[in-house]
């Protein structure tokens, strides 16, 4: 209850936040002194300083091309992510999830319902540190600092993949199997 409370309270102070600076750009009043603009300002000078909407236009660039490659690497490798799904002892959908959190974790999550108990815990121990690795981080660091592109992806790779050992020793072998997904009751 108290997280919804909280919720509640960031979503009503980021629209009153949005809305002032929406106010400040259309009419110029400034509801919030010293708010920073959403757009550029004048003095801006295109390229080197990037404002709110200018960054969310780059990572959506970059996510428009995300979602189909996470849908072809999940079609084009179904045998590799069976055989990775095979070494971490968790089913092919669990295996699928890790390539989509790549891209976003939110695709993995709606796909939980049909992994089993091994292949959740080891996609959100995955999704901590590798998540938006080829997605929405990708899209901020390239649109704020290209030389960080490299560097981002192999740190949030090599926290995901310590992750997966961190995971992999706390959740036994046998656990993969304990209960039935959603997909496996039904048929």
């Amino acid at each position: 209850n108290g997280f919804q409370i909280f919720a509640k309270f960031l979503v009503a102070l980021i629209t009153l936040g949005l809305a002032a600076a929406v106010v400040k750009f259309l009419l110029g009043w400034e509801l919030i002194p010293g708010l920073d603009p959403i757009f550029m300002a004048p003095g801006d000078k295109p390229g080197e300083v990037m404002r709110a909407i200018e960054v969310i236009g780059s990572i959506s660039c970059v996510l428009l091309g995300a979602y189909p490659m996470v849908l072809l690497l999940t079609r084009w490798f179904e045998k590799p992510l069976m055989s990775v799904g095979k070494v971490l002892n968790m089913n092919n959908i669990a295996a699928a999830g890790m390539v989509a959190t790549l891209a976003n974790n939110i695709p993995m999550f709606g796909m939980m319902k049909q992994m089993d108990t091994r292949g959740k815990v080891i996609n959100c121990a995955f999704a901590v540190s590798a998540a938006f690795a080829l997605g929405d981080h990708l899209g901020f660091a390239a649109a704020n600092m290209n030389a960080m592109i490299f560097p981002m992806i192999v740190g949030k790779l090599i926290g995901g993949v310590t992750a997966i050992g961190v995971a992999m020793m706390l959740v036994p072998k046998e656990d993969a199997t304990a209960t039935k997904t959603e997909a496996e009751a039904q048929s």
